[in-house]
């Protein structure tokens, strides 16, 4: 009881200056982030202003991703080009305000190779990256630099000076079928390397010739994933013979695991289905699917997006085999055997693949030359990723005509963001028509007019009434007449034609039935040279429409060229009225 507590030595101990220079040494070592080469030692900056910026990068390892930090280094490199070509920055004391503005000025007079003037985004991204960096030094090293004020608002509307155009429907359709025919042809692959694999295993001949005995070795041997191509010599050169003779790695792999352009389709079939951001949904998560109580046959694909708040949720088809909720189950099966050799951190990721550099996560550098080889391999027109979200929402929101439902799709916050992404000049045509459509009608119930002659604008014209022609065998007396339950008299009924409009109509594919289409599509193209405006766009204009977008996209150019030979043998249709 009369023993004393030791005492507490509180002095904090201090680096000695051995270690102290060994830390500083470590800060500016080359490094790698992904596939990228971090190396600050290269930078031509002074090494004390080259340490401090490389304790600022390293220390946000934590907190951003790696595309910020890719981003980060860019803008450094930058920096680093204005500080040799101007001799503005030789020290750690030249770091002020007034070196920050010289710096945007130099920024402003940046131009490209064919001498147009840096992007407002370009500039933009160069200077947020190093004011980052250099808030950080003054909020955590005190003292290390002066004192900076960094300017507001330095690139106004930077982030809306690039407008959102998206892909087209026909464009979109063409790249979801070029997804599909891709995924379909990987499982077939898949299909006959396991038959293949199983009856190497059944007749154990000790032999290498087969795929299936290619694959058997590698999974006895290599653990089920192929070592690189160059280690298979000496004692395993028969290995890489029958390995090259069945198309070497690149067609021996997809059979065990995915490749890193074996995994592109399903990223890009996901991306178009969700109507999501690319970033967004390459981060995916293996555990992106929750059941929704009291529909057995749906599910919610569930992703997080950096700058949302909320989750973003879509619900799914869980029977089609080419929507998301069977693509990534068929992804997660497919991984299984790489996803032990993958960073722990990464172990979450839906899509891992096997590439050049060894097992990793879809990252920006890959998903970008996938994309190029995907464009050549089905010769599509070239498209950036990020027009395929204001694509599928311009699209949605051209065949509803809701807004809000639109929004709902997209998982905006506020309807102002929705609008950004599906204005354009068809969506904007399609808006006045209907809003002038709506104007003639309005003055007309007001002043009570009766048109007199044909000369008088569409909008100032009422909808006439009479019989109406369907091209698929039906009409309707009269579609404005107010029969059908929930219509009134005086408005377009909304069950007319619905066995056309319907997104559960079944359409055949055989040549006679697409003949008729493709008839159907010429007649209602020559009718809108004759028939009313407003009749037409009430009436006509949506089944074209869908026709042009929906319906025929969704055949090949074989099928149409077929179909066409027969169009000249079917009887003629009734004049549109």
């Amino acid at each position: 009881m009369n023993s004393r507590r030791p005492r507490i030595n509180r002095v904090l101990s201090r680096p000695s200056k051995a270690a102290a220079s060994s830390r500083s040494r470590q800060l500016d070592a080359p490094r790698r982030l992904g596939p990228t080469l971090i190396d600050f030692s290269r930078l031509p900056l002074a090494p004390a202003l080259r340490r401090a910026l490389a304790d600022a990068f390293w220390n946000q390892e934590r907190v951003r991703s790696e595309d910020s930090l890719r981003g980060y280094w860019h803008s450094l490199k930058t920096f680093a080009r204005f500080a040799q070509e101007t001799k503005a920055v030789r020290d750690l004391s030249d770091v002020n305000s007034a070196m920050l503005g010289r710096y945007l000025e130099w920024l402003n007079h940046q131009v490209g190779p064919d001498g147009t003037p840096w992007h407002l985004t370009t500039r933009g991204a160069a200077y947020s990256g190093v004011r980052t960096l250099l808030r950080w030094l003054q909020r955590c090293r005190p003292g290390l630099l002066g004192t900076i004020d960094f300017p507001r608002n330095v690139f106004p509307l930077r982030h809306t000076a690039l407008k959102r155009s998206g892909l087209s429907p026909q464009v979109l359709r063409a790249i979801l079928k070029a997804c599909e025919q891709e995924i379909s042809g990987l499982r077939t692959l898949r299909e006959q390397g396991a038959q293949e694999l199983a009856a190497a295993r059944a007749s154990r001949s000790g032999k290498i010739r087969t795929r299936g005995e290619v694959l058997l070795y590698i999974e006895e041997h290599h653990g089920g994933v192929a070592p690189p191509a160059l280690t298979l010599r000496g004692k395993h050169n028969r290995v890489r013979t029958a390995s090259d003779a069945h198309g070497g790695h690149r067609a021996i792999e997809p059979c065990l695991y995915p490749r890193i352009e074996s995994i592109f389709p399903y990223y890009l079939a996901i991306m178009i289905h969700a109507a999501g951001n690319p970033q967004a949904i390459a981060q995916l998560d293996i555990d992106c699917l929750q059941p929704i109580p009291l529909l057995e046959d749906r599910e919610l694909l569930v992703w997080s997006k950096g700058r949302a708040s909320k989750l973003q949720r879509r619900s799914f088809r869980t029977t089609d085999p080419f929507e998301p909720p069977a693509l990534v189950r068929e992804l997660v099966q497919w991984t299984q055997r790489l996803r032990p050799r993958v960073a722990p951190a990464n172990r979450n990721r839906l899509f891992i693949a096997k590439g050049h550099m060894g097992i990793r996560p879809l990252g920006w550098s890959f998903i970008k030359k996938a994309r190029q080889l995907f464009i050549e391999r089905h010769n599509l027109p070239p498209f950036p990723l990020s027009a395929i979200r204001p694509g599928v929402l311009t699209a949605f929101y051209r065949l509803s005509g809701d807004l809000r439902q639109a929004k709902e799709i997209a998982n905006h916050a506020h309807l102002s963001t929705t609008v950004s992404y599906v204005q354009g000049p068809e969506v904007q045509s399609q808006n006045q028509v209907r809003v002038a459509a709506l104007q003639g009608a309005f003055l007309g119930h007001i002043e009570g007019r009766v048109p007199t002659s044909g000369t008088e604008p569409a909008a100032d014209r009422p909808v006439p009434r009479g019989p109406a022609v369907s091209m698929f065998g039906f009409d309707c007396k009269d579609p404005l007449a107010g029969i059908a339950p929930g219509t009134r008299a005086g408005e377009l009924c909304t069950h007319y034609l619905g066995c056309f409009t319907c997104p559960n109509a079944v359409i055949t594919t055989d040549p006679a039935s697409l003949a008729r289409l493709v008839q159907a599509r010429d007649h209602l193209r020559s009718g809108s040279n004759y028939i009313h405006p407003a009749r037409w766009d009430a009436i006509y204009a949506p089944q074209l429409r869908i026709l042009e977008e929906d319906i025929l996209t969704r055949f090949s150019a074989r099928e149409l060229t077929a179909a066409a030979a027969l169009r000249a043998t079917l009887p003629s249709l009734p004049q549109l009225r």
